[in-house]
């Protein structure tokens, strides 16, 4: 059966544009719209300022104290609630913003995944509270239930065991005036002033006087006619961001935020099956957002805990700025995941080794410490071997593909001295497989070669070929 949790946030336009330490500060933060008060503060609100006044009003209402006005952001508004629909996906996939300021989440089809409704809104209270946000819930079998529940006092808003008709029944109908103003007024003439005097009045009744359009959306209210469904598609970035309450001074302060951000971040990358390669943490100031840390791994992907190892190599070489009140998680460029293909003996446990070898020491030493031998399509073994520093290292499809040839090559092939039918270099080579020919050039300088795998007295596999032009021998490259 379905279930929908409603995060609704009235604080939105002032939690939006404010840091925590600013919406507990002990002035009055005051947000305008139109030339009139949308919202305000605590502090706003007990020296009588409420939405709806006029600036002047209010401007005069506090004259006496502190204050500070903003004009209201709808865009700061979109960040944040698409923050919160990137941290909501790692709840449930089936999510939506719901109106101007809130998430609907199914969660009906995930409880056993988080041990039951109490664990999951103790654990959704605790998320928000950490972003400094102010939100109320309701918990209904649809959609607008859960939302006028939201309204409802703590107690009722989650009580999923009673009744839908039961919980609604102490609602005022003043919640409908924005959608339906003028049902509700003509109802309100009636003596109809709440949930309980409506839901006892049969349907063909209330159509005579409200219309069908609004029967239509009570039956879906109480879940006599199935609401449509939703399907949301993730965004291929992310950002997620948490604020402290006190300013930073020391790296190791940094690290309960670090971990907790990335542990979101992880679950997002594992619900939507991406992946990246860099992250950046952004340090956020009084006056905005400040310096920022770029993080690369090869081998990290989905693992919080490989992720949070890299950071801390890369902060302990920089600078901390100073007066940090909050960090940002900022990802721009995720791509499918593609995870390494492993047979029954998980031979690619070494492989991954070798990548994560590779992302400590460019922490620690910079990015191009650590380089890749690769291929290049060219038909000259001197020509198609070089040297990469790019932060994807060769794959072992590429590498197969040239069959047996080292990585090891000389910059200059070494002549090998001939007498009779044997050739020497450190003793008297053996032929083992070969030849190999390889053609280029044709239309400067040709270049015929047959390459082949022989092996020294002491057992070191080596490459040798013999120019097709002169007859000579050459030692090309050693085999590991």
């Amino acid at each position: 059966m379905a279930l929908w949790l409603c995060l609704r946030f009235d604080a939105l336009p002032l939690e939006a544009l404010l840091t925590p330490q600013g919406l507990h500060s002990d002035i009055a933060q005051v947000v305008i719209h139109q030339r009139q008060v949308l919202i305000g503060n605590e502090f706003a609100q007990l020296a009588g300022v409420m939405p709806g006044q006029s600036v002047s009003t209010a401007q005069t209402l506090l004259a006496h104290q502190s204050s500070r006005f903003w004009e209201r952001s709808l865009e700061a508004e979109n960040t944040l609630l698409q923050q919160l629909l990137s941290w909501a996906y790692g709840v449930s996939p089936h999510l939506q913003r719901w109106q101007d300021n809130a998430l609907m989440i199914e969660v009906g089809s995930c409880l056993r995944l988080h041990h039951g409704l109490d664990t999951l809104l103790k654990r959704v209270d605790t998320e928000l509270s950490l972003r400094g946000l102010t939100v109320a819930k309701g918990v209904a079998e649809t959609r607008t239930a859960a939302w006028l529940l939201s309204h409802a006092g703590p107690h009722a808003s989650c009580q999923p065991g009673l009744p839908l008709e039961e919980r609604l029944a102490p609602l005022s109908l003043q919640l409908l005036m924005t959608e339906f103003p003028q049902v509700v007024a003509r109802l309100e003439k009636a003596g109809i002033t709440q949930f309980s005097h409506l839901l006892r009045i049969s349907l063909p009744e209330l159509g005579k006087r409200c219309g069908a359009l609004f029967i239509d959306w009570l039956d879906r209210l109480v879940g006599h006619q199935q609401e449509p469904a939703i399907v949301y598609q993730p965004p291929r970035y992310f950002k997620d961001t948490l604020w402290f309450g006190f300013d930073i001074h020391n790296r190791q302060e940094l690290h309960p935020a670090m971990e907790r951000l990335l542990a979101h971040f992880c679950t997002f990358l594992k619900n939507t099956q991406l992946s990246c390669g860099m992250i950046e943490w952004q340090y956020l100031q009084r006056q905005g957002a400040g310096d920022s840390l770029k993080v690369f791994s090869e081998a990290a992907q989905q693992q919080a805990q490989r992720w949070f190892e890299l950071s801390c190599l890369q902060l302990d070489k920089q600078t901390l700025p100073k007066d940090i009140e909050g960090l940002s998680l900022i990802v721009d460029h995720l791509h499918e995941n593609t995870p390494p293909a492993t047979d029954l003996f998980h031979a690619d446990v070494s492989r991954t080794s070798r990548h994560e070898l590779a992302d400590r020491l460019r922490s620690r030493l910079g990015l191009k410490a650590v380089g890749y031998i690769d291929y290049r399509e060219e038909h000259l073994p001197e020509d198609a071997v070089v040297k990469t520093h790019s932060l994807i290292a060769p794959r072992d499809g590429d590498v197969a593909a040239l069959g047996q040839r080292p990585f090891w090559l000389f910059p200059e092939p070494h002549p090998i001295h001939q007498t009779a039918q044997q050739l020497y270099w450190n003793g008297v080579l053996e032929l083992l497989h070969g030849p190999e020919r390889i053609e280029d050039h044709w239309w400067s300088t040709p270049v015929s070669r047959d390459y082949y795998i022989a092996c020294t007295p002491q057992k070191q596999p080596v490459w040798i070929y013999q120019d097709r032009h002169n007859r000579r021998w050459y030692l090309h490259g050693l085999f590991a």
